[in-house]
Parts: structure tokens; C-alpha cells; sequence
């Protein structure tokens, strides 16, 4: 038997794979590529980095589990096929093996405006469908909307999921992406449905311009700086209708309230009259942009209901 060198991960142990191997490292999981022995067929194994020491992380786990498990039969979710306990207690969920993610092709490739269009319809059925269900997912951004040959679009990594009447804020901060989370996350207010139509919409964003709304850089600055960005407008996109820039502002007001509900935002975004022509937007910044609007606690170019409201 081959030992494991001396700072290299040790692979996990999960009942009926084999032929594990490292796809993706995180701050909260890792990912495996592996073999499903009984089907031959290829899956993801996610296996959370910590251990269950606790009837809470225990309690957690199956929560979540459980959300993921509803949520899978929607067809812009990742399929789930098996959760779990590795033999020294690391949960895990045993899922579909997609192809990429979106993280990767908008660093590679920005995304047109169609493209972006069409991808917010899906993703935002699949999250009206959660709320519906009373689960949030808070964790939406381009890195958990993956893509495989049979799908272009589904959302993955219910891992923050919780059901929304339980309002467990402890596990927020703990794994928050700070580009795509709204201002109430930042606080002790309990989440809702409103934190995940302004991460789709800073999502959708972010695949167009290549990086998150008003994100200067790839690090993370402080928690004071991303408050102070709150308050800065988000300006327009070369080669983005104004029109979808508009629903995206809409989408990420800084007030939940005055953000459409996700079954909302899928009818504004599917209402768009958008050329399939339009070019994909490069990602380098872009100087004197035109910025329509202002900062998200102001007025809004478009109501909930999507009806035009007057421009100053």
C-alpha cells in the first residue's frame, strides 16, 4: 500500500466509489471526480473539510442535504444522488459531473447579453422554484452555476441552503462571498429571498464584465471598503442594452424590498427584446463608461412589475 506523502491530501473514503482524484479545493469543501462502481457512470463527490463533531453540524448537514435533495429534481439544479459520512465523519454528497463552470468562462470569455439573458431566465426559475419550496440558497455567484454537455445551465452547491422559516443566520459569514452578497448579509438581518435575486443579478453582471459590480481587483478589500461600494453606482457595460443593465440595477437595490421576487425577475429578464447579435463585452475596464441611473438606494429606471418608471 502507497503512503501518502507528507503534506498531500489524503483521499477520502466514500462507500461505492473508486478512482477518486482532486477536481476543485475550497474554504469549505473539496471536490472529487470520481467512479460510481454500481453504474460505471462518472460523478462529483463533495466532502466538506470539516468533521461532524457536533449533534448541531450533524442537524446542519441533513438540513441541507435534504434542501439540495429538493431541489435536484428542478433542470437548472444539479442532480444529487447520494449524501453521506466518509469513515472518519466528513459529510458528503455525491452529484453530477458537469463540465465547467461560469467563473471559468467569464475569465476566459465574457458573456454577450443574450447569452447572460437566457442564463438569468434559467437560473432564476430554478431559484423561484427553491423559494417556493421555502429554501434559500445564499450562496448564488458564477462559481456554483455549472455547465456539461447536456446542459447549459444549473445551479450547484446548495451547501448555505437552509429552510427559510428556520432564519439561521450562524452559518452565513462563515463561507459569505463578499462580491456577490447584498447589504443585509453584512448584518444581523435574517436572510430571505431577496439575498439570492441580488447574487443572480450581480452574477449576471460579473459574466458579462468579467468580474463583479463595482469589484476593482480580484482580492477581497475590507469589510468597510465593501460597505462604502454600496453606495457607488453601477455603471453600464459597452455592447449591454441599457434595458438589461436596468433590470440587473433593479435586481441589486440596496433595499430587499424594492427588488423584484425571483418568479418577477425571470418574467423581466425573459420580456427583454435583446438582439442575438450582440457581442460579447471584454472584460478590461472601461473608461468613461456611461453610468444610467445611480447608486442602488436610488430610483430605479423600472418597477417590480417591470413597467417603466419616469427617468429624472
Amino acid at each position: 500500500m502507497t503512503e501518502t506523502p507528507p503534506g498531500a491530501l489524503r483521499l477520502p473514503i466514500v462507500p461505492g466509489l473508486t478512482d477518486l482524484e482532486v477536481f476543485a479545493r475550497g474554504g469549505y469543501a473539496t471536490v472529487y471526480r470520481a467512479t460510481q462502481i454500481s453504474v460505471g457512470r462518472e460523478v462529483a463527490v463533495k466532502v466538506e473539510n470539516r468533521t461532524l463533531a457536533s449533534e448541531r453540524d450533524q442537524a446542519r448537514f441533513l438540513r441541507e442535504a435534504r434542501a439540495a435533495g429538493k431541489m435536484s429534481s428542478h433542470p437548472h439544479v444539479v442532480d444529487l444522488f447520494d449524501v453521506g459520512v466518509t469513515v472518519d465523519q466528513h459529510p458528503y454528497l455525491i452529484m453530477e459531473l458537469c463540465d465547467g463552470s461560469y467563473a471559468e468562462r467569464m475569465r476566459r470569455c465574457p458573456l454577450g447579453a443574450v447569452e447572460a439573458r437566457d442564463l438569468g431566465v434559467k437560473i432564476a426559475d430554478a431559484l423561484a422554484h427553491s423559494h417556493a419550496a421555502g429554501v434559500l440558497h445564499r450562496d448564488v455567484k458564477p462559481a456554483n452555476i455549472l455547465y456539461s454537455h447536456f446542459n447549459p445551465a444549473v445551479l450547484a452547491d446548495f451547501g448555505l441552503a437552509v429552510l427559510a422559516e428556520v432564519r439561521d443566520a450562524s452559518v452565513t459569514l462563515e463561507v459569505l462571498t463578499p462580491a456577490y452578497a447584498p447589504p443585509e448579509m453584512f448584518s444581523h438581518s435574517p436572510p430571505s429571498p431577496a439575498v439570492d435575486v441580488y447574487a443572480l443579478c450581480a452574477t449576471l453582471y460579473a459574466v458579462m464584465h468579467g468580474r463583479p459590480p463595482r469589484w476593482q481587483s480580484e482580492r477581497n478589500p475590507s469589510l468597510v471598503t465593501v460597505l462604502e461600494m454600496f453606495q457607488q453606482p453601477i455603471p453600464g457595460l459597452p455592447g449591454v442594452p441599457d434595458e438589461l443593465i436596468d433590470v440587473l440595477r433593479l435586481g441589486m437595490a440596496n433595499d430587499p424590498g424594492e427588488r423584484p421576487s425571483a418568479v418577477e425577475l425571470r418574467g423581466l429578464l425573459a420580456a427583454l427584446p435583446l438582439d442575438p447579435g450582440a457581442a460579447p463585452v471584454s472584460g478590461a475596464p472601461y473608461p468613461g463608461a456611461p453610468v444610467s441611473g445611480g447608486p442602488t438606494t436610488g430610483r430605479h429606471p423600472l418597477t417590480r412589475t417591470g413597467q417603466p418608471s419616469p427617468r429624472p
